[in-house]
């Protein structure tokens, strides 16, 4: 008799919390909004600081440095050996910046050259 009260009590007071916290998101939305246009403007300014650092560098030797990087290269391995499971959505995750970007461009770059 005991534990269905207690399973009872438990998805209540759980669903009650998970309430709270949406009632919470859709108030702070009006605030995200302006953190979001901030966060967009500074990654745009970061984005024409690495492409007006980058202009000058020759692209065949900025390809071979990039491929060199062993972290990429480890997580490029696991994001393909392990597909969609746990530790491949980790290393997806970890690739979803600009140094994994690079990597893929100059992957997909060394690729069309041998390619041809």
């Amino acid at each position: 008799m005991k534990a269905p009260i207690l399973f009872l009590a438990a998805i209540t007071l759980s669903t009650g919390v998970f309430a709270g916290n949406m009632q919470q998101d859709t108030m702070s939305s009006a605030s995200m909004q302006g953190d979001m246009s901030s966060m967009h403007s500074n990654m745009k300014s970061m984005h024409n600081n690495m492409n007006s650092m980058h202009s000058g560098m020759n692209k065949e030797a900025k390809h071979t440095e990039v491929l060199k990087n062993k972290d990429m290269q480890r997580l490029h391995r696991e994001m393909t050996r392990n597909g969609m499971s746990e530790g491949g959505m980790e290393a997806r995750v970890d690739m979803i910046t600009e140094k994994g970007r690079a990597f893929h461009r100059a992957l997909e770059q060394d690729q069309k050259n041998t390619a041809g």
